[in-house]
């Protein structure tokens, strides 16, 4: 009994099934019950007649994307819509395109709200989710295309948000895919030049020098204002060595960005530890280069006073260029009237030098106070670079015979735990 109860059912609903046709699910569309325009048009596809015809599927994808609209429904609705589109062509192209054309190409519909879901979800740092539904646009996009309906071949603000998703999502492989896929076009406005950047760091990290510098030359000639590359430059050389080659590289750089406080900032450090370890630079170079390092420093201390990092690197520098005149002070031996004139220079030069080293890395001090204790206990960089600075203090002092000051630095020294 039981087994002839089943299979009475499934002759019902075989029937059932059988009986659908294109006009009830037209009827269905009409009403815009889109629960029941589903039901209908998923019972009439479900048929032999149904799955060969392009109406049908023509429906599904009209009536999917309404279902599509109520994303709790069916999230992947959209998707869904556009294969039933797709295989509409397929069955009959000439007459998608006439439908598609009364109802002034419901298709379009597919795409914007794909590319809006795509973009609520880049807004909120779902990279990973933008980037499947960017790419679930673009698929539309290609489908338009392919029909002569509208847009081009290269899609470029969609491919450029996939690659941006990509990036942000450490999708590698996305990233370089879609931004490639500009840069070879040599796509340029705003925000493209991220393309050209990209690609050139990427392929610069992987070894491929060739590539690196292909996409360097087309974003140096797309944006000649931009000093990424020369940057990038500056990170090649740096590997190589510092000096004077990568000194003329940095003057590159702050040219076209005066107010990058960063890149002055690293320059005057690069030139500081040339000068004080290098034993191959000549008097006239470490002179030049002693001068350019106060020249950055004094601009970093323009764009930002309160930088006790730019303060320090200046202390210390006065430092070093007091130090390297007390070594020229002590070789004249000689007591005659030019010698002694010699030295009464450098001692007046030296004690300028002191000073000014003093001047810097107190103002340092006085920032560093009004720093909350929290900063001290949660960076140890921090600390220890207020510790150094009290060192430099009392080490300075004790170079011009102020003891008094120098004990008051090397208490306050070992009072920093």
């Amino acid at each position: 009994m039981k087994k002839f109860i089943f299979s009475l059912l499934t002759i019902l609903v075989f029937q059932t099934a059988m009986s659908q046709d294109i006009k009830k699910v037209r009827s269905a569309f009409d009403k815009k019950d889109w629960s029941k325009a589903k039901e209908a048009v998923d019972l009439y596809m479900a048929t032999d007649k149904g799955a060969g015809d392009w109406e049908g599927w023509y429906y599904k994808g009209l009536i999917y994307a309404q279902v599509a609209k109520n994303a709790g429904t069916n999230p992947e609705a959209w998707t869904q819509s556009l294969e039933a589109y797709k295989k509409a062509s397929q069955l009959d192209a000439k007459q998608v395109t006439t439908f598609m054309t009364v109802r002034n190409f419901p298709v379009f519909e597919n795409y914007q709200e794909l590319s809006k879901a795509g973009t609520e979800l880049f807004n909120s740092n779902d990279f990973k989710g933008a980037v499947a539904k960017y790419k679930d646009a673009d698929m539309v996009g290609r489908y338009i295309f392919e029909n002569g309906w509208a847009l081009t071949e290269l899609d470029t603000i969609l491919t450029y948000y996939i690659g941006a998703a990509a990036m942000q999502a450490e999708m590698t492989d996305d990233a370089v895919l879609y931004f490639q896929k500009l840069a070879d076009k040599e796509i340029s406005g705003d925000g493209f030049d991220l393309c050209y950047r990209y690609l050139a760091y990427h392929y610069d990290k992987q070894g491929d020098r060739a590539k690196s510098d292909k996409y360097v030359s087309i974003g140096r000639r797309l944006y000649p204002e931009d000093a990424y590359y020369d940057k990038l430059d500056l990170d090649r050389q740096r590997k190589i060595g510092g000096g004077p080659a990568l000194f003329s590289k940095y003057e590159k750089v702050i040219a076209k960005e005066p107010n990058d406080y960063d890149f002055r900032y690293d320059y005057a450090a690069e030139m500081f530890n040339w000068l004080y370890t290098d034993p191959k630079a000549t008097a006239a170079e470490k002179e030049k280069v002693s001068k350019s390092i106060f020249e950055q420093l004094n601009a970093c201390l323009k764009i930002n006073p309160s930088s006790t990092d730019a303060l320090i690197l200046k202390g210390k520098t006065y430092f070093n260029e007091a130090a390297a005149l007390q070594e020229s002070y002590n070789k004249i031996k000689g007591t005659v009237a030019a010698d002694q004139e010699k030295k009464k220079v450098i001692k007046s030069n030296m004690d300028s030098y002191i000073n000014e080293s003093i001047k810097s890395l107190e103002e340092s001090v006085v920032l560093f106070e009004k720093m909350p204790a929290d900063d001290f206990k949660n960076d140890r960089r921090l600390k220890n670079e207020f510790k150094n600075t009290l060192y430099l203090l009392a080490e300075a002092y004790k170079f011009i015979g102020n003891n008094e000051k120098a004990k008051y630095y090397e208490k306050k020294e070992q009072g920093i735990q």
